[in-house]
């Protein structure tokens, strides 16, 4: 007797990092009779599954691998085979692993990751940079990128995928929030100044400075004090009269860690002055 026609529309249903799922068709009248052998092949490495169904799970795959699977339809007998056919996929790499900012700066950040895969020496990297509608896509061949052209005091949504030699198969990805830093404030300067207090004024240019705050540290000699302003002016009172004290005010990012550089300027409360 002829042997088991070769199965129809071999697919794969499902692909993960360690496993596929892999179905087809069978249009044989003796086909309730039959079980299928799938050969599972990654270089020289073999191994064969038997189901008795039309559809196999195929686990304890290596991320990041290109398979071919071949599944042949065993008849009744156990042993007359037809002919193989074949499917080649890639399991999807892990995803990355210890994503961090190395480095936060005013229009750019730096990523590192770490990926396990033994297969990630062909891996590439797309890095999804996401800010409220904006989407900007991202490669890198190595577990760290430089983001620039950011805006400043801007919470970034940066989501990164390894991604396979032919950039078909991506892993999922995985994601950390950043702001950049504000820019320094400009035009830092005396309003007044009095025995006992002093008013500061600055200007910051940043189109997100509607959501800074400010925070002005307060040094005189060992004696540090620090205050906020939602404002881009501060009053500071409870000063001691003739004394030299250094203001720096950083602008900061409401909701982020944030800060700006500071920007200083040294006064003395020895007389009273509008300036």
């Amino acid at each position: 007797s002829t042997g088991p026609s070769p199965v129809l529309h071999l697919k794969a249903e499902y692909v993960g990092e360690t496993s596929v799922n892999v179905m087809w068709v069978v249009n044989d009248t003796a086909s309730n009779s039959y079980m299928y052998r799938i050969e599972v092949k990654n270089g020289a490495s073999v191994m064969n599954l038997m189901s008795n169904l039309t559809e196999v799970e195929i686990t304890e795959l290596i991320p990041g691998m290109m398979y071919t699977c071949t599944v042949f339809a065993v008849g009744a007998d156990g042993q007359t085979e037809g002919e193989g056919v074949s499917i080649t996929l890639d399991t999807r790499p892990s995803p990355v692993l210890h994503l961090k900012a190395e480095y936060v700066g005013v229009t750019s950040i730096n990523l590192t990751w770490v990926v396990n895969d033994t297969a990630s020496s062909s891996y590439t990297y797309r890095i999804e940079v996401e800010n409220g509608a904006s989407v900007m896509n991202l490669t890198s061949n190595l577990t760290e990128v430089e983001i620039t052209e950011l805006i400043p005091g801007t919470v970034y949504n940066f989501t990164v995928f390894a991604v396979l030699a032919g950039g078909q198969t991506e892993g999922e990805g995985v994601s950390i929030s950043q702001c950049t830093r504000p820019s320094p404030v400009l035009h830092l300067k005396a309003k007044y100044v009095g025995e006992t207090s002093v008013n500061l004024t600055w200007v910051v240019n940043d189109t997100a400075s509607s959501s800074y705050t400010y925070r002005i540290e307060v040094e005189n000699g060992a004696s540090v004090m620090n205050l906020t302003s939602n404002l881009t002016e501060v009053e500071i009172t409870e000063l001691i009269p003739g004394t030299m004290y250094t203001f720096t005010v950083f602008a900061v990012v409401t909701g982020c860690q944030t800060e700006g550089e500071g920007v200083s300027i040294t006064l003395d409360t020895s007389k009273s002055q509008f300036l």
